[in-house]
């Protein structure tokens, strides 16, 4: 536990101050660690628009840092499901700021190649990792490299799955792990109901076009392992669900 002592006599909102003393890196961090719980003001739980001054008692939980959410998604997944990247070469699709990197890396890969759309997007500790190969601007469907790798993961947003999973499967050999953020709300298109927030509120259509990835992950000889709800939503509120698959052949 951190205990945060202001120093000035200003009064503003605890998520700006928690950012403009260092605390966490951006205002979306700060937002995510006081919704959690993680943050107290006076030993209670408070809104990230709370006004604290120097009287205030702040308290930070020693929790571990993530590059992104992405990376809380994909550790929860590996806490519950075990699996072995221990000195295995790894490829990340749709890297982004390096949610899934993060977590690869910690788990003792031993090289990562990150591909992603996007630019200036992964985290300025996991480009200093000598493990890392970065391919900015650079769509999967269009990535060439002669090289086949242990371990897949992919994390993708505003497209289908099913747009690049035969490119997932050219970076495939025998045994081969791949692991798939699959996000309702990039799948069921436009036309399905959805509130407010953008939650899908169709669920038959969710189930219907997760078995048609499923049996498109089979037709590859994908075998299915493990699957489960991530325990952290999309932005929006969306259940996502985490795949763990094995090439078979």
């Amino acid at each position: 536990m951190i205990a945060v002592e202001m120093q000035s006599q200003v009064v503003m909102r605890l998520d700006k101050y928690l950012v403009d003393e260092g605390y966490f890196e951006s205002r979306n961090r700060a937002l995510e660690a006081i919704k959690s719980g993680s943050v107290t003001v006076d030993k209670k739980r408070v809104k990230p628009s709370t006004r604290v001054d120097h009287n205030s008692h702040i308290e930070i939980a020693d929790e571990k840092f993530f590059v992104s959410r992405a990376g809380r998604k994909l550790d929860n997944f590996l806490a519950e499901y075990t699996m072995e990247l221990n000195d295995k070469k790894a490829l990340d699709i749709g890297s982004s700021t390096g949610g899934f990197a993060q977590i690869l890396l910690e788990r003792g890969v031993s090289s990562l190649t990150c591909v992603d759309v996007g630019s200036d997007q992964l985290h300025f500790s996991l480009r200093e990792d000598s493990r890392v190969s970065l391919y900015e601007g650079q769509d999967i469907r269009d990535f060439e490299v002669k090289e086949e790798f242990e371990v897949i993961t992919c994390d993708i947003s505003f497209i289908s799955i099913l747009q690049v999973i035969d490119d997932i499967d050219r970076f495939t050999k025998a045994s081969s792990d791949i692991i798939i953020l699959y996000k309702p709300q990039f799948e069921v298109g436009r036309d399905i109901r959805r509130d407010s927030r953008g939650v899908v509120q169709d669920l038959d259509a969710i189930d219907k076009k997760r078995r048609e990835f499923e049996a498109k992950a089979r037709l590859l000889d994908w075998q299915l392992k493990y699957q489960s709800p991530s325990k952290i939503r999309g932005k929006e509120g969306n259940q996502e669900y985490l795949y763990h698959f094995q090439k078979s052949k």
